[in-house]
């Protein structure tokens, strides 16, 4: 472990094992809130599991991918709910073949042109997963076949920088084995591997996708395992800066006691860092953490902003990453927990320096169940979702919640 490091576990330890002697809180439950499923998955022509999240374009479109089955594997559909009036019509845009690549399990992308960016984590040329574009006009074309000496087993989704150029990662393989950041240019059609994780210092497996801070260019995100631990390990948060090429392990979440990050981060005005885990060493009930690495100069400081212990109608299993509301208020959901232990949807509300919940809503089986991705806003109050399970047809939702005051 570098020694620049140790200064800042240390540190981390004090601030987490202080967060997480906190007692039981009461779980507070938002009124006033209005709950709508905008479609029902049947298993059939729509598809059924619903693991991503939603993108939405200027006109208030919805786009997202659901799971369909074919000669025993898991592919994936391209769909869109066209905003029409006040409601929502359902359509397929395109279904994935095994040379598209399949398992495509991710979120969409969109870039400036409108057009619409994903990842399959299998299939393609070589059988390793594919980088994929979706025109606005309606053209499907496969940007790049990861070879597994470039990357292989991409997941989750992308991200695009002001230029276009887009930048992801992969799960594993690589150069040293232990997955990849890289980046692919559409001007020049060029695709680079920015960093090759190996399992050392720098940890490996990623399970979410980058995100690049608006600011200043430099890319963020999170890995499944180490440092210095080949499948083991708790992961670590990593940050690369393309204008100096420049990797940094900023965190080990071993060291900080957080288990199973798992979510894609995002950053605040002030370049803070937040993201969701699934748990907390040491930790009786732990169900989930709400944490936040907040900058020091060019250190990060970890705390946990919220714990959940699935008491009293509490969430439970944060896949998702969470999201800023304009007054600087949290949201985001549980895969689990809640009223009737289907999942919620959550707000942390941040007053004189403390985070309260807020349960927006608890699913019932009925109108979803399992929400495994974020949530996406059009900044009017109104939060879009998906539920990998549940509905009318167990086979998962789309979902809208509005009245959500600041």
């Amino acid at each position: 472990m570098p020694d620049r490091l140790i200064g800042l576990f240390l540190s981390a330890l004090i601030l987490v094992s202080g967060a997480f002697g906190a007692s039981k809180s009461q779980v507070l439950h938002a009124q006033g809130i209005k709950f709508k499923v905008l479609h029902h998955f049947t298993g059939g022509k729509d598809g059924f599991y619903i693991p991503g999240g939603l993108v939405k374009d200027r006109h208030g479109n919805l786009y997202g991918i659901a799971v369909t089955h074919y000669w025993g594997s898991e592919y994936g559909l391209l769909f869109e709910l066209k905003r029409i009036g006040r409601g929502y019509k359902f359509r397929v845009l395109y279904n994935f073949d095994r040379s598209d690549g399949f398992n495509c399990y991710g979120t969409p992308a969109p870039d400036k042109h409108g057009n619409l960016l994903g990842l399959c984590t299998f299939g393609g040329r070589y059988e390793t997963g594919t980088l994929w574009k979706y025109s606005r006009s309606g053209h499907f074309t496969v940007l790049h076949d990861f070879t597994n000496a470039d990357g292989a087993v991409a997941q989750d989704t992308v991200d695009v920088d002001d230029l276009g150029n887009i930048y992801g990662t992969s799960f594993e393989a690589g150069p040293d084995g232990g997955g990849t950041l890289w980046q692919y240019s559409p001007s020049s059609r060029s695709f680079n591997v920015l960093h090759g994780f190996s399992n050392g210092d720098d940890g490996g497996g990623l399970q979410a996708g980058p995100r690049i801070d608006v600011k200043t260019g430099v890319v963020w995100g999170t890995t499944r395992y180490g440092p210095n631990c080949t499948y083991c390990g708790n992961g670590t948060v990593w940050s690369y800066d393309p204008s100096s090429r420049v990797f940094r392990t900023v965190v080990d979440f071993e060291s900080i006691g957080i288990l199973d990050a798992e979510s894609r981060l995002i950053l605040d005005a002030q370049d803070n860092v937040f993201g969701t885990a699934w748990g907390a060493q040491g930790v009786q009930d732990s169900c989930g953490v709400v944490y936040e690495l907040r900058r020091n100069g060019s250190n990060y400081a970890p705390t946990i902003l919220h714990q959940f212990l699935d008491n009293n109608g509490d969430g439970c299993s944060l896949f998702g990453r969470v999201r800023f509301d304009d007054s600087g208020n949290l949201l985001g959901t549980t895969y689990a927990g809640g009223e009737f232990n289907a999942g919620t949807v959550f707000k942390l509300k941040h007053r004189d320096g403390e985070w309260q919940e807020e349960i927006l809503h608890s699913f019932d089986f009925s109108d979803g169940w399992g929400p495994q991705s974020g949530l996406k806003t059009d900044h009017k109050g109104n939060w879009f979702g998906t539920t990998a399970y549940g509905g009318q047809y167990n086979r998962g939702t789309v979902f809208e919640i509005s009245r959500v005051q600041p």
